[in-house]
């Protein structure tokens, strides 16, 4: 495989990207300050606001890289044939893996209904990003074209993908608050009028923001390393408290509302507080400028990572949550290192295997 230019703040992101998914899968503790009010739980809660920064970081670095680099027709139709086939391929691995730890019969029909419906009780739920990225670059050669030769139009098009997704999600969060604060239910805009004038109706529209961003923002990106580093970072940092403060102050506000502990992160990929989150992470990213070895072959093995890493949960991560002196946030976040240490090494072994490196790298 030829190498490509790699950019270190990428990879850094992607890293970041990466440990945020394994740190969310790998809770071990408890952060339901509904059912028990804590003041550590609330703590918890709002410590897991910026994991809602991890699948979307990795939208955001793919957008970056392929509206970076000159497109080709048939490499992108390969890349693009390749995902589908190893969600195919990691399917029919891990779904018999995961019945076998759980003690049930191994299923073929099981494990086609699993991958088709990407079935939660099978992890194939957390393929869904793969399918999402399939359908972003189904569109991407047009996209593309815009992007160099008319780049206003694609301005259009991100912005009303915003406003319909992440708008949506806001002008809602906006009718809850105003129904808390005067105790009558002020409804919501999802009504079917407004709904059939959105060009985007997809659960996961809101990725297309996340990866057209990644690509209109690099060509700012002289200009942002115009601003003193001083200033950028602390404005970044600041402009990360305030949106995990935010998203913070939804969760409660959803949860209050409702049944169940709002899921944060999750619930959280299309909030404008997140999409905020991803750009300053994208401005403090520029500081680096190193090519550290971990940092790169993470990025590099991110996708064999993503695929092997539920494995590993399976074998451990039943067995920690039975011992209370385990179930805090310090030893979740070494568990959720070590997974990915162990994860790696996986990857790392397997790319050593010529027949084998294809479904991790």
């Amino acid at each position: 495989m030829s190498e490509r230019k790699r950019y270190s703040h990428i990879d850094l992101l992607e890293t970041l990207a990466i440990f945020f998914v394994l740190i969310y899968h790998c809770t071990l503790y408890s952060y339901d300050f509904a059912a028990e009010g804590t003041a550590v739980n609330y703590l918890r809660y709002f410590s897991r606001t910026i994991l809602s920064t991890c699948v979307p970081l990795f939208f955001f670095a793919n957008g970056y890289l392929l509206f970076h680099r000159p497109f080709q027709m048939k490499k992108h139709i390969r890349r693009t044939l390749r995902i589908v086939i190893l969600v195919i391929i990691w399917g029919f691995l891990l779904v018999p893996i995961y019945m076998s730890i759980a003690g049930e019969p191994i299923s073929v029909k099981e494990t086609v209904r699993a991958i088709l419906n990407m079935d939660t009780k099978w992890a194939m739920n957390h393929f869904w990003f793969f399918c999402t990225l399939v359908s972003i670059y189904i569109l991407f050669p047009a996209l593309k074209t815009l992007f160099d030769k008319d780049r206003r139009s694609l301005w259009l098009i991100a912005a009303a993908c915003f406003v319909f997704t992440f708008g949506f999600v806001l002008v809602n969060e906006m009718l809850a608050l105003g129904s808390v604060l005067t105790h009558r239910w002020l409804g919501t805009i999802n009504y079917f009028f407004i709904v059939t004038l959105s060009p985007f109706r997809g659960q996961f529209d809101y990725a297309l923001v996340y990866f057209c961003a990644g690509g209109l923002i690099c060509t700012y990106e002289d200009q942002i390393l115009a601003i003193p580093a001083g200033k950028r970072n602390t404005l970044s940092i600041l402009g990360i408290l305030i949106s995990c403060g935010l998203l913070f102050a939804t969760g409660i506000l959803y949860t209050g509302m409702g049944d169940e502990l709002w899921d944060v992160v999750w619930n959280g990929y299309d909030t404008v507080f997140t999409l905020c989150n991803v750009i300053f992470l994208f401005i403090l990213s520029l500081n680096y400028s190193k090519d550290f070895w971990i940092i790169r072959e993470i990025s590099c093995n991110t996708l064999g990572i993503f695929f092997t890493h539920e494995t590993i949960l399976r074998l451990t991560r039943s067995a920690l949550r039975a011992v209370p002196a385990l179930c805090n946030v310090p030893i979740s976040v070494l568990y959720s290192f070590t997974v990915l240490c162990v994860c790696l090494a996986i990857c790392l072994l397997l790319r050593r295997i010529p027949v084998l490196k294809r479904l991790v790298c």
